[in-house]
């Protein structure tokens, strides 16, 4: 194509000017092109989104990732997820009992605490231990409290037992 505006000019059968039949058919090209663009955009947003509420590809969950079209957020697709009952059981998400729960978040306060390097949060978990440990009726219960998943957490913090 050239730089000169006449060559996107034709002439209808009056005399008025219209877009070159040639310059008709890229932008339709270049149009089809973009829809397809989006649609990609689109499918890759979803399945991050899908993969992020970890909606299994197989069964009910392949059924709902193949036909949903909704708004991609990560809100919108679990609720219409929930909706639909495809998002996966037995996670987080259920409720634990009461002790595995206080050890799952101390452990979760501990490795915070490392990460962020305050020690506040280790502090906190350690009084737990070491009160549980001051209430050990046996050696066993002792063993059992040093082995588990809060102490293993607190890896070389110093412990004090005053």
């Amino acid at each position: 194509m050239s730089d000169d505006v006449n060559d996107e000019l034709v002439f209808d059968s009056n005399g008025d000017a219209v877009l070159n039949p040639r310059i008709r058919e890229q932008l339709r090209s270049q149009e089809k092109e973009l829809g397809q663009m989006k649609k990609q955009l689109r499918d890759s947003e979803l399945k991050a989104v899908f993969a992020e509420l970890r909606i299994p590809n197989e069964k009910a969950g392949k059924l709902f990732r193949d036909t949903y079209a909704g708004e991609v957020t990560l809100e919108a697709v679990r609720r219409a997820a929930e909706d639909y009952d495809v998002l996966p059981k037995g996670d987080e998400t259920q409720s634990l009992d009461p002790q595995r729960q206080a050890e799952l978040d101390a452990l979760r306060r501990v490795n915070n605490a490392t990460e962020t390097n305050t020690s506040s949060d280790a502090t906190e978990v350690m009084q737990d231990v070491l009160a549980k440990l001051r209430s050990a009726k046996s050696t066993e219960e002792f063993d059992a409290i040093m082995s588990s998943p809060e102490v293993r957490a607190l890896g070389s913090q110093p412990i004090s037992f005053t």
